[in-house]
């Protein structure tokens, strides 16, 4: 593994504004928060607007993420300490392309987390452990296993950072998704909520048994007690004192049997940036198009035929399109505009509709853009996603082994027929007037602010 340039924290500490802010926040009588994650663009970014919250309120934050998103997190105007291999070591590493091991990763994650994650804990626990010196509270997203066992070693309350509600395995509101789909949809009496007991009790089983020998196996060489809870779920020690779910109530209310201290406290915003000139004047030159987006890290996932089926649609219905395809290769010609990636939150307002993989970063800005969406999950938590989108009256859906023109037109043509701009704008500015980085901020601070 190459040598990464590190930055210790007894020579800088925390975020801090770039060259020519120096001085401008507040001094702060709370302690440190370290926060963390680790997975795709629709993991840094609700972190990052975290990061950016904490730092307007005045307090110090100490960011620790991968080599790959602390150049993302400069882009923001913070610093952070990288951790561990970028994305492109960890797939040499395995003898594999990021697209195989993407599309690995959103089938079943287990083995990445027993052959990669794990086993990397007791090399990228020293750092986090050093972030931990002298701070009150440790945050993380699913992935962070190494910052839920710095701060168990270092005493310190961590904070779950929950950006899938599917993560709340509830019989009440059962998510949609591999293995859930026994589950009964709406339980209305004790028998059906029962069942979904049974059914949730038996996804978490899977994970236990699928991911806990292994941890167990880590935690034994860093001299700790087995972890007792379920892998990905509970964070296995007792100072949790709250979990922070990063969505809208709008999009998924907490249900009552949640885990305990869970609250959404909305979705945190993503970078505005703005649209070049040329991408604007090409908007304005013609009818709102299709923009297609997979995601920052499934965009080559499809295939050619992804993006030629979603060109093929596009043209059915008399669109244009705009594809944010990455690096992925994707039709030409006049009525397309192939772009690597552009700010969502200008562009998709723009949009005749939008056909998206259900990520939970796309679908709360598609959300907040009132525009009809088409849904094709790869994996994770977005069939769940994409059931709710569904229930919310805003998209349609299509499996993606299923995905193409012929399939999709008739769903995405309805779809738009029955539309309910109305019903979509509003519910688009309720969640825009939400700042769910600002509140999550305001909940770490009162941890970090605790005797």
């Amino acid at each position: 593994m190459a040598n990464v340039v590190r930055t210790p924290f007894r020579k800088w500490s925390g975020v801090s504004h770039l060259s020519g802010l120096e001085g401008r926040i507040p001094p702060s009588r709370r302690g440190a928060v370290v926060l963390t994650t680790a997975g795709s663009l629709g993991d840094l970014y609700p972190v990052l607007s975290i990061a950016r919250s904490l730092d307007r309120i005045g307090v110090e934050v100490r960011l620790l993420l991968s080599p790959d998103d602390c150049v993302i997190a400069r882009s923001w105007g913070l610093l952070a300490t990288p951790v561990g291999p970028t994305r492109a070591q960890v797939a040499a590493d395995l003898g594999v392309s990021f697209d195989r091991l993407a599309d690995d990763f959103f089938r079943n994650p287990m083995p990445f987390l027993r052959r990669v994650v794990f086993p990397a804990i007791p090399d990228t626990l020293p750092q986090i452990e050093e972030a931990c010196i002298g701070a009150a509270c440790v945050a993380g997203t699913v992935m962070t296993f190494t910052a839920a066992i710095a701060a168990e070693r270092a005493g310190l309350p961590f904070v779950p950072l929950t950006l899938q509600p599917t993560l709340a395995f509830s019989a009440l509101d059962p998510p949609r998704g591999p293995g859930m789909d026994l589950a009964v949809r709406t339980p209305r009496n004790p028998v059906t909520r029962g069942w979904n007991r049974a059914v949730m009790g038996t996804a978490r089983s899977v994970l236990r048994a699928g991911l806990s020998p292994s941890l167990n196996r880590v935690r034994a060489r860093l001299d700790l007690p087995p972890h007792h809870g379920t892998p990905m779920v509970d964070p296995g020690m007792e100072a949790v004192p709250i979990r922070l779910g990063l969505w809208s109530e709008s999009f998924a209310p907490v249900p009552d049997d949640a885990p305990s201290g869970l609250i959404a406290v909305g979705f945190p915003r993503a970078p505005l940036g703005d649209l070049s000139a040329s991408v604007q004047a090409w908007l304005e030159a013609g009818p709102p198009p299709l923009v297609v987006t997979l995601g920052s890290i499934a965009q080559g996932i499809g295939g050619p035929a992804f993006w030629d089926e979603a060109v093929r649609l596009s043209r059915a219905l008399g669109l244009r399109s705009v594809l944010l395809h990455g690096q992925a290769e994707v039709p030409d010609g006049l009525d397309i505009l192939s772009l690597p990636h552009t700010p969502h939150a200008p562009l998709f307002p723009q949009a005749a509709a939008i056909l998206h993989h259900g990520g939970m970063g796309t679908a709360a800005e598609a959300l907040r853009s009132g525009r009809p969406q088409l849904v094709v999950p790869i994996g994770g938590d977005q069939p769940d996603n994409a059931a709710r989108l569904t229930r919310m009256g805003v998209a349609v859906t299509l499996p993606r082994r299923q995905f193409s023109a012929s399939r999709a037109m008739p769903k995405l043509r309805e779809l738009l027929e029955r539309f309910d701009y109305a019903h979509a704008t509003d519910l688009g500015e309720r969640i825009a007037h939400e700042d769910g980085a600002l509140l999550a901020a305001m909940h770490l601070a009162q941890i970090a602010s605790a005797d």
